[in-house]
Order: C-alpha cells, then structure tokens, then sequence
C-alpha cells in the first residue's frame, strides 16, 4: 500500500460543500419548520474539518521537517481565534443592549466557556441539569459545534505523532498506522454515539466523545482518497448520492429525531461521497462548484460566527421570526460576515510574524482579555444583593397585595433585581442536597433550627422544593428541625413516571428510600408537594398519593399537602425585560386542575393546603406581585417570594 494522501490544494467543490452546510444551518436556525434537520449542516462541517486537517497533518508528517506543532497551531490561531474574540466580544455587548438582565449571567459565563472552547460540555452539563434545562438559549450556544473542532485540533497532532512514531519503531507505515488509529477511534466514538443517544440524548448531541467520529471519517477520508480512482460516471453517482443523502437528513430529520447516533450518518456519508467525487460536471451543471456557494463557503466561518447571536437578538426585541423578519436577518447576516471576512478574519489569516511564537502569544492574551471581560460581568452580576430584609416593607408588600389589599408603589424596582431571577433559588440546590435526576441516595439538608425538638419534613419534586424558603423561615421561627428530601421531577405518589420515554427507575428508588428515612425521623409533620404529571393516568397518580399519604398517616405524622402553583405561558426573565406591563397570564389557562384536593377526599386527616390566591388575583396570574418576582423561570417561585409567603402558608396550613 502506497503512502500517499490526498493531494492539497483548492477544492471548489468542498468551499460549495461548506455553503451548502452553513445555509442548512442559518435556514434552521431562522425557519425550523422549513428545514428541520438544518442542524446537520454541522456534522458537515464536520467532515470536512476532519479531510482537511488530517491531510495537511500527514502531508506535514511524510515531509522531511515533519510536524511541526508550532507551525500547525499558529495557523489555527490565525484562521480562527481573531474572529472568535471579537464575535464573543461584540455578541457580550450585544447582551448588554439588545438581552433582559436576566439572562446577563448565564450569557457571560458560556462566552467564557467558548473563549476557552469547552461550550460543548458546558451546554451537555445544562442539557441534563433539571435548573439549566429550560433555559433560553444563549447567543453563543453555536460555539458548542466550533469547542469539538477546536478540541479535535488539539488532541489529534499528539496522538498521529504518536502513531507515527509507533510505525517508525516497528517498522510500519505511517499512512496504514494512521488509518488504523483513526480507524479504531472512529469505531469507539461512533458506537459511543448510539449507545449514548439512546440512553442519554441531552448530553449525547453535545459532547465531543459522541461526535469525532465525523471529523475521525472525514480524516479516513484523506487517508484512502488515493486508493480509489473511480471513473467519471461512478464520480457523478457519488456526487448525486452524497446530494440527496445530506438533502434528505436536511428535510426528513427535526428535533425529535435521536442525533447524533446512527443517524448522523446520513449527512456525513452524504459530504463524504461528495468530498470524494471531487469535482463533477453534468453538461453546464456544475455541482457544488458554483459560484454563490463558493462565496458562501468562503464566508462560513464568519456566518457562522455571526447569524446565530443577530437572531438571538432580533427575537429578543421582535419576537417571533417570520418571513420578512428571516430574509432581513440572512442579509444582515451576509453583510456582517463580509464585514468579518474582509477586515478580521482575512487580515491575521495572511499575517506573518518574524516570532514564530508570536500568534500563539498574542492569541492567549485575546482569550485572557475575553474571559476577563466576561468574568466581570460575572462578578458584577453575582455581586448584586437579595435583601430579602425589605420583604413586607411599604415598597415590597408581595403577596399581602393580593390577600390585604396592601397599597403598591409604582416605580419601585422588582426584588430580587433581574439579573438575579434565575438563581434566586432555595438554599438546598447550592447545599447540593437537592437530587439531580440520576441520583437514588435519601440525602437531606438539616435547616431550620437543628437543635429543635419538633421536626417538620419537606419530600417531594422541584415543586415541593420551592417552599422551602418558606418552610424554612417558620421552621426557625418555631425553633423546629426541617429536614427535606427532594428530587428532580419525582413527584411524591407511587406511580411511573417516565423520563425521556422510559420508566423513571432512579425516582422509584428515591422514594422508597425517603420514606424508609421518614419513618426512623418519625417527624411531626410532612410537607408535600409536586407539579402537574400530563403524561400519568388521573386515576393512578391519586392511587399513588393516597398511598403515600396514608403510610405516613398510619406512622403518626400529620401531612400537609400543598397543591402545585400555576404556570407562566412566558418565561418572566425576557418577559419582564421587555415589556413587563404585558407579563400577565391568565388565571382560567395556568391554573391546573387541583389532583391533592382529590386525593385528600378519601384520606382522614390531610391537610389541604391552596396558596394559589397569593400568587394570582381573580382573573390573572401576573409576574409581579407587591413588586416581588413570583417566578424564576415557566413554573418554580423564586426563593424571595417564597419566603414571603411563609406567614401566610403558616396560618393555611395550621402550624
């Protein structure tokens, strides 16, 4: 076997391939109904990352210098570090102006994560953390797919020299090494991809172990290209294929399909038949060699960099995009990036330094200048106070505005301050006693007054939780124990729940555990509560309450049972950053039907508890109340108005 490569050099066909990618995402991103599986267009790039730099990698190995990891490394920083900073720069800005205070925090803590090319994992750690979930998404979020490729640049010169250093010492060649190593991580990662797809999705489509595998197929790619010398009409075959493979991954797939896995192998053997086409002509059709594409690949990077944070912003002044609003954003978009190409990208990509080390110098100091920025904005952000001491005071009556009348001053800002509403969280998330989805352990948080000699127990999902600061705040002033247990999404009845379309084994499993841990506290009184279970049978999840309930009944302990607040149609953290005077649901559509009051009906003794008056007047549910924040995001209380409930759940509740 030959130890050639696939020749370097300009490829029409690929810079095509690299605007037909870029304009598959951009078109999801602005229409998603028009093109769901748009988001395949990044495992292309993908592919092409992988060709590319794996052989100019091997091209460098079989030359007499070898490589050089300086020389490699200088050149990624200047073809990608000096547009990055100043999108990440501008796109921090841009937050400031066109972003609620709200998402500030979060925003400024994934630009730090992309400067330094971990987004991926950062989003994979949001994706399956119960708080992050639900968030909005950031105007950096397409990083994610830029942090693989940078990691994949890092990671792959080490381990090819590694190989090649292998092949020397046992006599092997270098080409077939490669291929074999290449060939055994993309075996890994791909069976890593499906097995992970399966099992865990959220964190499967973000981190780089589900995903090198394209960029190991297009590196394979550049490897064997030499081997095969297929014929013109079997090229035209390739190159129709590869077409209709990345067009129908564009069209068939959307959000609900299970990607990576498998499946991502549609557009990635799509762009992997047309790389190896090369360029094919049909009569005056020219393939992906055509010169709008050809400008647009030229320009990927930059409309890359750029659409996604200018539709951030748009959608956060307008609203919802529509065809009008989508055509403006794709030609802001192109006008933008040519901006970015001309003056940014394209001056340092051709800069020359009589310091070899010089890009590598300057790019570190670009990325402590951006994560400095950022982590102040961070700092400034976190440094922001919580008085909750001015709850109940004239300016901050909260709930007293609905069930006393109290008077409400006008132009007095919301408490806890925007910037604050999403982590305005109960004590118990930072306590890390709050289980996470995958955790069984029966761990609680000791609050209240620890010496007490009456313990009061809090058990139930993220919606119990958010009375704690409530429960906690009458548990001190009664010098009671509080002890809770809680976990994400498990609500308290006996019955199965599902989490991604399979029975909730883990939830099950802290049940039981908790209520084994209940029965050696024998506490005085449990508070329970939980949100609202579309997907369970009504007839179940009262059977599974009723069960509960009188088991702790039958132990000798009172249980209260509050019943799950309403929800928001709006997330209050944009909402009130725009326009706050429209931040008012109605009460008739965010009300859910009352299942513990049914429950209760046939078990003596419970407690029913209905705090839904002090959080919405007759008619509608607003997002402020008494000039107090009622929730941090769709359906939990913010801890501050929570605590400013306590007096009034203690009188509802009898203790």
């Amino acid at each position: 076997m030959r130890d050639d490569i696939a020749p370097g050099g300009f490829r029409p066909e690929i810079q095509g391939l690299r605007g037909l990618a870029v304009a598959f995402v951009v078109i999801f991103h602005i229409w998603p109904a028009a093109l769901p599986g748009g988001y395949g267009g990044v495992d292309i790039f993908f592919v092409i990352s992988g060709f590319l730099i794996t052989g100019l990698l091997t091209r460098m190995a079989l030359s007499e210098d070898g490589i050089s990891l300086v020389g490699f490394y200088t050149r990624r920083v200047r073809r990608l570090l000096p547009a990055a900073i100043v999108a990440l720069l501008v796109t921090l800005a841009g937050t400031l102006l066109f972003v609620s205070d709200a998402w500030w925090e979060e925003t400024a803590k994934q630009v730090i994560a992309s400067a330094l090319y971990v987004q991926n994992w950062r989003l994979a750690e949001q994706a399956v953390d119960y708080l992050g979930a639900e968030d909005a998404p950031s105007p950096v979020q397409h990083f994610w797919s830029l942090s693989i490729e940078e990691q994949f640049y890092i990671v792959w010169p080490l381990l090819m020299m590694a190989a090649l250093w292998w092949a020397r010492r046992r006599g092997h060649s270098p080409v077939q090494m490669l291929i074999v190593v290449l060939g055994v991580v993309m075996a890994g990662s791909l069976g890593t991809s499906v097995v992970l797809t399966r099992s865990d999705p959220a964190w499967a489509y973000f981190v780089t172990h589900t995903r090198v595998w394209e960029l190991a197929l297009g590196g394979l790619l550049a490897l064997t290209l030499d081997r095969f010398q297929p014929n013109r009409r079997a090229r035209t075959a390739m190159a129709v294929a590869g077409m209709l493979a990345a067009l129908a991954s564009a069209m068939l797939f959307s959000r609900s399909t299970d990607f990576p896995g498998f499946k991502a192998l549609l557009p990635t053997l799509g762009a992997a038949l047309i790389i190896g086409a090369g360029s094919v002509r049909m009569g005056g059709f020219r393939g992906l060699d055509v010169a709008a594409l050809r400008y647009i690949g030229d320009r990927s990077y930059s409309i890359y960099l750029w659409h996604w944070p200018l539709i951030i912003f748009y959608a956060a002044q307008r609203g919802a995009i529509g065809l009008a609003d989508g055509l403006l954003l794709i030609i802001s978009t192109l006008l933008v990036s040519e901006l970015s190409y001309r003056f940014v990208e394209q001056p340092y990509r051709r800069s020359r330094s009589s310091v070899a080390w010089r890009p590598l110098i300057d790019g570190t100091v670009a990325v402590g200048v951006c994560v400095a920025v950022a982590g102040g904005l961070v700092y400034a952000v976190d440094r922001q106070p919580i008085d909750t001491s001015l709850i109940g005071t004239p300016n901050y009556p909260g709930p007293a505005a609905l069930l006393a009348n109290a008077v409400v001053p006008q132009g007095v800002k919301s408490l806890p301050p925007l910037s604050k509403i999403g982590s305005d969280v109960p004590v118990i998330y930072r306590m890390k006693c709050h289980q996470e989805q995958k955790g069984t352990d029966a761990t609680g948080c000791l609050l209240g007054d620890p010496a007490g000699t009456r313990t009061i127990v809090v058990m139930g999902d993220s919606h119990a939780a958010q009375w704690v600061p409530a429960v906690d705040k009458i548990a001190k002033d009664r010098k009671w124990k509080l002890v809770t247990f809680t976990k994400a999404a498990c609500p308290v009845t006996r019955v199965t729940i599902l989490d991604d379309g399979k029975p909730y084994q883990q939830c099950a499993q802290w049940r039981e555990k908790v209520l084994a841990e209940i029965a050696k506290l024998k506490p005085d009184v449990v508070i329970t509560s939980q949100s609202n279970y579309t997907g369970v049978a009504q007839d179940a999840m009262i059977a599974g309450l009723r069960s509960v309930w009188s088991e702790l009944k039958s132990e000798g302990v009172r249980v209260i049972a509050i019943r799950n607040t309403p929800f928001s149609l709006f997330d209050p953290r944009s909402c009130l950053g725009t326009d706050p005077g429209k931040c008012v649901n109605p009460r008739s559509e965010v009300e859910r039907e009352n299942i513990y009051a049914l429950a209760a009906q046939s078990v003596a003794g419970v407690t029913l508890v209905d705090m839904n008056d002090a959080l919405c007047g007759k008619d509608s549910c607003p997002a402020v109340v008494g000039n107090i924040v009622v929730l941090r995001d769709n359906h939990h209380l913010t801890a501050t108005y929570a605590l400013a409930l306590a007096p009034y759940l203690a009188k509802a509740a009898g203790l």
